[in-house]
């Protein structure tokens, strides 16, 4: 008898479309990718940057970017197939964790959580039978805004 493990039926496994990034959450992380790309360089490479500053800009980026890809391709759609109270949870948690993460407005990790953050309450604010997380979702939402929009403009003006 052969102890070799069985292939897994085409069923069991995740189809292309079904990894796919949704088109809303495609464009919440470009727009918060441009706003980094932008908003990082303005403020690291202002004022007579040195060699440390901008290694320390790239590194950031680095850092946001794969918070932000980590969240959007693996968190959001992970807390997607959950159930709905937990998915809620989730969405509130990233948005504290994004406002919270404004106060390190030049790590860009704020951006990055609060894309996660918008992804996932709006997401919940059309799931059906979520209406008992429709308050967690709208808050996610708003806090998550705040922290990209007020980090963006922090960045910007130093």
């Amino acid at each position: 008898m052969s102890t070799a493990a069985t292939p897994e039926p085409d069923a069991a496994r995740p189809s292309a479309a079904s990894r796919a990034l949704p088109s809303r959450d495609r464009a919440i992380g470009a727009a918060c990718v441009v706003l980094l790309l932008i908003g990082m360089p303005i403020a690291y490479l202002t004022d007579d940057p040195s060699t440390g500053d901008v290694i320390g800009m790239f590194a950031m980026i680095a850092v946001s970017l794969a918070l932000m890809a980590w969240l959007l391709l693996r968190l959001v759609p992970a807390e997607r197939r959950a159930d709905v109270a937990h998915a809620g949870r989730t969405a509130l948690i990233l948005g504290v964790a994004a406002l919270v993460l404004s106060v390190v407005f030049w790590t860009g990790l704020s951006i990055a959580v609060g894309a996660g953050a918008l992804a996932l309450g709006l997401w919940l604010r059309e799931a059906p039978g979520a209406e008992a997380a429709r308050g967690r979702a709208t808050a996610a939402i708003v806090l998550g805004a705040v922290a990209v929009v007020g980090s963006f403009v922090v960045l910007l003006i130093g």
